[in-house]
């Protein structure tokens, strides 16, 4: 609807006359360098944004009828009097027109108040995660950037939407969205809109149409010794009971430092999952750090399901051998050990050449001689990631192509995740049992990541020119290049996010490029993306009655 001229303030420009406007026409105008689709219709005048929300083509080269404008780019519609999309993603803005008693017309121009637009784009921008509009959810994301909105809140309507529809607990998503969310401040105006837009596109994925799955109510008072409770309703594989337990304690006001204690318990316990239940355990702690802990009773209690259901692969015959070496050593000895390192403690070379061997109760005793010798948790993790960048650094690239064996580089990646997640879970308290127990399944990890090496021959080993001989930047420059769309599968992308995050802490701690250099490599060779091809062959197999290979 028009308004009267009376109405008209400072902040409206005249854009003519009403007789300059046919009816059912529109008509493109500039005001203050802004182009606008005004149209006229038997029932007023409207000015629209001339660009349509989807990609910036103009409204005015569509077509009108009655009251809607159809875009002729891709059939997008909005009606006229309100901006609404009545096809597609997004609504377009409006201004107020008026028309003066002689014919003359204004429109008001102005940049909304940040406060009066923020409710109404937040709402918009969970219905684009909701239905996976990522182009809505992109445009949405600036917009509310440049109202100030805080990174952190935006990533929470994502946490929101997500944590409650993940059908087995938290996963990639989380990784994702919780490293992105960190490399934010790598960014500046505009521009941090990419992390956080891939952060929330893997949780619109992941999550898309997935119904809520309700928690279990909290117990009504906590039992006497509650981490011990946790502990035994994890092993018991019951996710209600462990939800329980671990909400009562969040709503008694159970703190980060209190709880992280309990995720190390269960994911020290086994083998969970190739390490994701370790390093999803890093990132909940990680992103609750980021978005507030008033929100650890949506975080942490979806991540529980992840855990309980997580593959308990130290239960598998593949870890036989490796158990072999580990029943030979003293656990309790090892930890006390441990809480006393040699701090000039240098890996002779057993270790680190045990680790690339084939032999995996070597592994395992050659980790144990090495706490008993003096080295410390940290120093073990060093020399298992040293380990996985030397495997992906000589990595024959044509394993991604053998689809009879479920290998490739994704499973050598978590070699170095999975430390990294260790070192963050053992941190610089008192060196527990469990802390030994969680670093020998990450030194596990390492040595099986040489499985395709066992089976083929060791690949020539690349030489990468380092990017930088400043670790951080060197590191940064692939985190920024893993939010650059180099991968089509979600999954690869987060492994890639991931492992620059933590190759980048890895080679600042160690002082070598050589994780950076592993990751580098990663991201530039060829890998499965679709899993497709794979998927098939491996089946024939299976119903052929072909043995899996270990």
């Amino acid at each position: 609807m028009t308004t009267s001229i009376d109405d008209q303030t400072d902040e409206q420009t005249v854009i003519g006359h009403i007789d300059d406007f046919d009816v059912a026409a529109m008509k493109m105008v500039k005001v203050d360098g802004h182009r606008l689709c005004v149209v006229r219709t038997s029932d007023g005048v409207y000015a629209l944004d001339q660009a349509c929300p989807h990609e910036g083509y103009g409204l005015t080269t569509g077509e009108l009828d009655g009251d809607l404008i159809t875009c002729a780019w891709h059939n997008w519609k909005f009606r006229v009097s309100d901006g609404s999309c009545v096809l597609g993603e997004e609504d377009v803005r409006t201004y107020p027109v008026s028309v003066a008693d002689d014919g003359t017309l204004a429109v008001e121009f102005s940049e909304p108040d940040p406060a009066v637009i923020r409710p109404k784009l937040m709402t918009s921008l969970r219905s684009g995660i909701e239905r996976q509009y990522i182009g809505q959810v992109s445009r949405d994301i600036v917009r509310l950037l440049r109202a100030d909105a805080n990174p952190g809140e935006l990533i929470w309507e994502a946490v929101a939407y997500g944590a409650p529809r993940a059908e087995f607990g938290w996963g990639h998503s989380i990784a994702s969205l919780t490293d992105c969310l960190g490399m934010v401040d790598q960014y500046e105006n505009d521009d941090r809109a990419l992390p956080i837009v891939q952060a929330i596109a893997g949780v619109a994925e992941t999550e898309r149409g997935r119904p809520e799955r309700p928690l279990a109510d909290p117990l009504p008072t906590l039992p006497p010794d509650a981490r011990a409770e946790f502990r035994r309703q994890v092993e018991g594989e019951s996710v209600e009971g462990a939800q329980s337990v671990l909400r009562a304690a969040i709503h008694e006001g159970a703190d980060a430092a209190m709880l992280k204690p309990w995720f190390t318990d269960v994911v020290s316990d086994h083998l969970l999952g190739y390490g994701h239940g370790a390093i999803y355990a890093q990132k909940a702690f990680q992103l609750l750090e980021r978005i507030g802990w008033d929100r650890a009773d949506t975080v942490l209690p979806h991540l529980v399901p992840t855990i309980v259901y997580g593959t308990r692969e130290d239960k598998l015959p593949y870890m036989k051998l490796f158990h072999r070496g580990v029943d030979q050593l003293d656990l309790r000895d090892l930890a006390e050990r441990a809480n006393e390192p040699d701090p000039n403690w240098v890996d002779d070379g057993r270790l680190l050449t045990a680790l690339l061997g084939p032999d995996r109760t070597e592994a395992a005793l050659a980790t144990g001689a090495a706490l008993a010798g003096g080295a410390s948790l940290g120093n073990v993790l060093d020399v298992v990631t040293l380990a996985v960048s030397e495997r992906m650094l000589r990595y024959d690239t044509d394993g991604e192509l053998d689809f009879h064996d479920d290998f490739g580089w994704l499973d050598i990646t978590h070699g170095m995740t999975y430390a990294n997640a260790a070192r963050w879970h053992v941190g610089d308290g008192p060196v527990t049992v469990d802390d030994v127990r969680l670093v020998l399944w990450t030194a596990f990890l390492a040595n099986w990541t040489g499985r395709h090496e066992w089976h083929t021959a060791v690949g020539e080993r690349a030489e990468i020119e380092p990017r930088s001989n400043d670790l951080l930047e060197y590191g940064r420059s692939l985190q920024h290049e893993a939010l650059l769309d180099g991968t089509t599968a979600f999954i690869v992308h987060a492994h890639a996010v991931k492992m620059s995050v933590a190759a980048t802490e890895e080679a600042t701690r160690l002082g070598t490029t050589a994780p950076l250099d592993a990751t580098a490599r990663f991201m530039a060779a060829p890998k499965l993306e679709r899993f497709v091809a794979a998927t098939v062959t491996r089946s024939i197999d299976f119903l052929s009655g072909k043995a899996h290979r270990d």
